[in-house]
């Protein structure tokens, strides 16, 4: 049996960890003769480490956290935590047996470069565009001497892995043009993957979720689904939204969000009626995307976000749901241009508005085709087949 440590560094308002990569690794686990281990470095309190090792457990994960030092100030105490993890790591390798390394990002990728056991394999998640997604939506500067860190720690650990993984061609495209196409070879794409069982749609709860909502048979329930900012698409939504409810007076909108008070303090004073903003448990999530008619997966297509794979709108084929989505956003327009039912929505279009509308106007729709869709491009079985392939290589 081959062991993964893979090492991640969050903060306290994630929760990918336990809804997106402990299922993944799950799954691995049981396709294959790999065991995971996850070391998380995170400022987060005890009650949500208590979650998150729960999670841990029920997926048959061996999870550690270690602690990231906020003082005296946030950029120093980062700092002092990066230069101790390398003797962190290397007593788990030792403690544990580890065979493969799975640094993921940016942070984790400066802990390894300073590794000093090299008897161990190294995958290295270059997930997303991550140091680019700073300069997109966090106002880092690419003059900076930050900025100029976190690239060099990148680059390094793009050149001296064994592999890499990452969530689209495009984001291959581009690290393979920073450290040479004679490393081409190294990189694959992996899928994010969800619960194809736990993602189908149900005609019961349907029906109970459109009565608690107070939602009419015949009326289009809208539906977003995941975090909210400026890059999420919020005013095209209230635009596209509020442009085919003039048409449609019985229509609804549905936001299920963690950012609660984003969406009160951004929603329209004019729409605050039509609009219903909850926070559900991850559990629950099918059962409102079943009440549900038409899905939103809009995201600012700015540089660093050719190299994500929106997981919601995994979740929204699976449910056999439509979805209006964005041009220009990892790998996802390659994949919906193959799935009829769906709209690709592009930001640099002046109609793109008027033209999701009547989209949602004329819309029929092809639940089970959606499903098998969702399927094959996003259920977990394929997404820890892609791990494995890359795993596997490495021998």
């Amino acid at each position: 049996m081959k062991k993964v440590l893979f090492i991640s560094w969050d903060g306290p308002q994630t929760s990918y960890m336990e809804g997106l990569f402990f299922p993944i690794f799950s799954e691995i686990q049981k396709q294959s003769d790999y065991e995971f281990h996850v070391l998380q470095f995170t400022w987060a309190e005890k009650e949500k480490l208590d979650k998150i090792k729960s999670a841990a457990e029920q997926n048959n994960i061996k999870y550690v956290s270690s602690k990231i030092h906020r003082k005296p100030v946030a950029s120093l105490g980062s700092m002092f935590t990066v230069f101790n993890a390398p003797k962190i790591i290397n007593q788990f390798i030792r403690q544990h047996g580890i065979d493969v390394l799975m640094p993921r990002s940016t942070f984790p990728a400066m802990m390894i470069n300073r590794l000093s056991n090299k008897g161990v394999k190294v995958i290295f998640d270059a997930d997303g565009l991550a140091i680019d997604e700073r300069v997109d939506f966090s106002g880092l500067s690419k003059k900076s001497l930050m900025y100029k860190i976190l690239k060099s720690a990148e680059t390094k650990l793009l050149n001296n892995s064994d592999a890499v993984i990452t969530r689209s061609q495009k984001a291959i495209d581009i690290h393979v043009n920073t450290i040479g196409e004679k490393n081409r070879s190294k990189f694959s794409v992996v899928s994010n993957g969800r619960n194809i069982e736990h993602f189908k749609f149900n005609s019961l709860k349907r029906a109970e979720i459109r009565k608690e909502l107070g939602v009419e048979a015949n009326a289009k329930l809208w539906v977003y689904c995941g975090s909210l900012g400026p890059q999420y698409g919020w005013d095209e939504m209230m635009e596209i939204f509020s442009l085919y409810h003039k048409n449609n007076s019985n229509s609804r909108f549905l936001i299920l969000t963690g950012n609660i008070e984003f969406a009160k303090n951004h929603i329209n004073e004019d729409l605050k009626d039509l609009c219903t903003i909850k926070s559900v448990a991850f559990s629950e999530v099918p059962n409102y995307l079943s009440a549900s008619d038409l899905a939103f997966a809009l995201r600012q297509p700015t540089y660093s976000m050719q190299g994500v794979a929106p997981i919601k709108l995994g979740e929204y084929l699976l449910m056999g749901l439509p979805s209006i989505a964005s041009k220009g956003i990892g790998d996802s327009e390659d994949i919906l241009r193959q799935i009829p039912g769906n709209f690709i929505f592009d930001h640099s279009d002046k109609n793109a508005i008027s033209k999701a509308v009547e989209f949602a106007e004329n819309l029929e729709v092809d639940k089970e085709s959606l499903r098998q869709a969702g399927i094959k491009y996003f259920s977990i079985e394929e997404s820890a087949k892609s791990y494995v392939k890359v795993l596997n290589e490495l021998q």
